[in-house]
């Protein structure tokens, strides 16, 4: 079987260090499953999903600074270029909480999270949304 694509977008690339614990964390929780990659910032991103069209995209903070309509716009580009991409959010500390996740999945996001995630929720909900359980 193909490895699942799961693609993490961010503002800026991270660090080795950062890039080296969430390929272990993957590891711990979904072994052999997932290719890992990453975009950093709008255009690599674009670019990288246009060509790789992975299963799962997962936004990690870009909805930052109370910007949550660049979040969203991330969402319906994201979708726009790989329609079966599945795209997970990532927030910090949210206000209307409830709200501001309607509005993103109403933009095509499966799922959103408030840090801290719990990485077997997160999984969990991967694997569902992927029909493999």
């Amino acid at each position: 079987m193909d490895k699942i694509k799961l693609m993490s977008i961010g503002k800026k690339k991270p660090k080795a260090e950062n890039l080296n614990s969430w390929s272990k964390t993957v590891e711990r929780y979904a072994p052999d499953l997932y290719d890992l990659f990453y975009g950093a910032g709008e255009k690599d991103s674009f670019k990288k999903v246009a060509e790789l069209q992975p299963e799962i995209v997962l936004l990690l903070y870009v909805a930052e600074d109370g910007n949550l309509e660049y979040g969203m716009q991330l969402v319906k580009e994201i979708k726009q270029l790989s329609p079966k991409t599945m795209i997970f959010v990532t927030f910090d500390v949210l206000d209307a909480q409830e709200d501001v996740f309607d509005e993103y999945i109403g933009c095509g996001a499966m799922k959103c999270y408030t840090s801290p995630v719990s990485m077997e929720a997160l999984f969990h909900d991967m694997y569902v949304a992927l029909n493999m359980e």
